[in-house]
């Protein structure tokens, strides 16, 4: 008999779309516009404090909840947004935002649970979500602007409704939530007693006029909201993996519960290294996001400049590229082709972001722009032959 390894849990399940480009842009030889990734190092301060971590010999386990030093530095961070937690029972270091995020779900989803998700959909939301027996509940952001209807979002909420999952700055569209929409969601959280779950990774990362406004700090969310963010984007080292959870004490206790038993500890060191960037974290960033926001207007018109009608992001490090005055393929056939023919440009299609697929939109595809100078040069270099080819 032939052995069925895979539980019916994740056989719907199958390889990201990160993994899938990641894997084709190698195997074509491509320049990987497409993982969001930087290809440049983060600060040297930072990886200098981990290095001497390990040299003063702090290289055994972690407490659970995260080294001490790392949850006072951001207690110390969101104080400056007027939210006050407490060290040892309501922040929690994690395996990077992506198990603070499945700790999360799984600590507050029930069986036959709802919970509102915006679309399009970072991709690990809903699996989770299905694997504790809830159901995502997708409300559109609109392009070209990718805002949401006020309406649309309070029809998806019900008796069911247990949380509200609020991606902001937002993974792919590059939208950063204002206060007015943010007060929306405040308000039917409340009305609906329901939880909110922030993925706030790239908080720190918004150009220009925008502003990240955590959730929590609204009126009546700091007691139910998990705010989740990661050291990740913030300092370009996303191989640390270094994620934290914030909530209430009992939100907290449920986290920490599926925590000791995924990962129990993060690396000793590499929190340090963090705690030293986070201190400093008025010093570090500013170079960053400038440097990014050129990135951002350099890809931005060169893209428009092929023809792409183009989302200038007001957060992240990606660009959403409308690729319909260009052609007539779908964004999965149309990223295929751009690997695959001489073009060698690995980017993201939109689609696979939607549960929906008969009525998602097939013609965006993600760029990332967190990239050196001459990545992205070399990339819309080869871009270039777009036009004879298409």
């Amino acid at each position: 008999m032939t052995v069925d390894w895979i539980s019916n849990r994740l056989k719907p399940y199958e390889a990201s779309i990160f993994a899938t480009i990641g894997k084709l842009a190698i195997e074509h030889g491509c320049v990987n516009f497409g993982q969001g990734f930087p290809d440049f190092d983060g600060p040297g301060m930072v990886k200098e404090a981990a290095r001497s971590a390990i040299s003063e010999a702090l290289n055994q386990y972690a407490p659970l909840a995260g080294a001490l030093p790392l949850r006072q530095a951001l207690a110390q961070k969101y104080q400056q947004h007027g939210l006050d937690y407490d060290v040892n029972s309501e922040i929690t270091v994690t395996n990077g935002a992506t198990e603070a995020m499945y700790a999360s779900i799984m600590a507050i989803c029930n069986p036959g649970d709802e919970i509102v998700v915006f679309e399009p959909t970072y991709d690990t939301y809903n699996p989770i979500i299905e694997m504790c027996g809830g159901t995502p509940v997708p409300v559109r952001l609109h392009p070209p602007a990718f805002a949401f209807d006020p309406d649309e979002l309070a029809q998806a909420f019900s008796k069911k409704t247990r949380a509200i999952i609020v991606n902001s700055p937002h993974n792919p569209t590059g939208r950063v939530f204002n206060r007015p929409e943010l007060q929306i969601i405040r308000d039917l959280c409340v009305t609906h007693n329901a939880i909110a779950i922030t993925d706030e990774v790239y908080e720190h990362l918004t150009f220009h006029e925008h502003e990240h406004i955590p959730l929590a700090t609204l009126d009546n969310m700091r007691e139910r909201t998990i705010t989740i963010s990661s050291s990740a984007k913030t300092f370009s080292l996303t191989g640390w993996k270094i994620g934290y959870a914030l909530a209430p004490a009992e939100a907290t206790e449920g986290i920490r519960r599926l925590h000791q038993f995924a990962a129990f500890a993060v690396a000793t060191p590499l929190q340090m290294g963090i705690a030293h960037g986070i201190e400093r974290i008025h010093t570090l960033l500013p170079g960053l996001v400038n440097r990014l926001a050129r990135k951002r207007t350099t890809m931005c018109n060169r893209l428009e400049d092929m023809g792409f009608n183009v989302f200038r992001p007001q957060g992240t490090f990606f660009i959403l590229a409308d690729i319909s005055p260009l052609t007539d393929m779908d964004d999965i056939s149309f990223v295929r082709f751009l690997i695959e023919s001489s073009v060698k440009v690995a980017t993201i299609p939109v689609s696979v972001f939607y549960q929906d697929q008969a009525t998602a939109p097939k013609n965006y595809i993600r760029f990332c722009f967190a990239k050196k100078t001459s990545t992205i040069d070399k990339g819309l270099m080869q871009m270039k032959a777009l036009r004879s080819l298409l």
